[in-house]
């Protein structure tokens, strides 16, 4: 079985560099999100949705991506066993995104190494992680940013229930994600195990192994389930 991989705010594969490094065996895709057209989660959905094929899979959405992965899982596709939604989140993350997304892109003040440590990836971050959390942010084009803070501002509490197997990578020092916005993820999730890990909101990039570790879990789980299945 395999893993799908949705970035992202950044929409790049760069930063699942040390969550990769703790999956070696585990047959691993990454979709990038595209960077033209629009960039409203049921756009990101319809258009990601086209890429998986039908093999069996587990999608994993980060952040910004577990709407995408939502609304791709209730789509159905034929080769979806689970879903496992990381630092994420499923209505408005923030009440203050609608003023935000107003303001001037503040490129420096969100490039500054103790204002990431504090919002995004905790004060032990390495200076590897800290400087490729810089590019990615200085790569993302202005417009593009703006739009996919539209989108998170625009996000409303679901009404649908997902039926799938799913999985809460859920960090307990996020301060991108409020608390209350986070344990609301469970309310639409008909199956859903919840794993609380001490770290930031970037918590596959600092806490890699452990995210490594539940993940591996809950895959093992989902494959010894067919596998019952099938011998009945």
């Amino acid at each position: 079985m395999r893993l799908v991989l949705l970035p992202g705010l950044n929409g790049s594969s760069h930063l699942f560099r040390p969550l990769l490094d703790e999956l070696d065996g585990i047959p691993i895709e990454v979709l990038e999100l595209p960077a033209e057209g629009p960039q409203d989660h049921d756009s990101l959905a319809a258009t990601l949705h086209r890429q998986l094929g039908e093999e069996p899979f587990v999608l994993l959405g980060e952040s910004f991506s577990g709407a995408i992965a939502y609304r791709i899982a209730l789509q159905q596709p034929p080769g979806l066993r689970g879903v496992i939604f990381a630092a994420s989140f499923l209505s408005r993350p923030s009440a203050l995104l609608p003023l935000i997304q107003h303001l001037p892109i503040p490129r420096r003040l969100s490039t500054l190494s103790a204002a990431l440590k504090i919002f995004c990836v905790g004060r032990d971050a390495s200076d590897e992680l800290l400087q490729q959390l810089k590019q990615e942010i200085r790569l993302i084009p202005d417009a593009l940013l703006r739009a996919r803070l539209q989108s998170l501002a625009e996000l409303r509490a679901p009404q649908q229930r997902l039926a799938l197997p799913a999985l809460h990578l859920w960090p307990q020092q996020d301060r991108l994600v409020s608390h209350q916005v986070a344990s609301q993820l469970a309310g639409p999730c008909s199956d859903l195990q919840q794993v609380r890990i001490e770290g930031p909101h970037f918590i596959l990039q600092t806490q890699a192994a452990v995210c490594a570790h539940a993940i591996r879990g809950f895959m093992a789980e989902l494959q010894d389930g067919e596998q019952a299945l099938g011998q009945r």
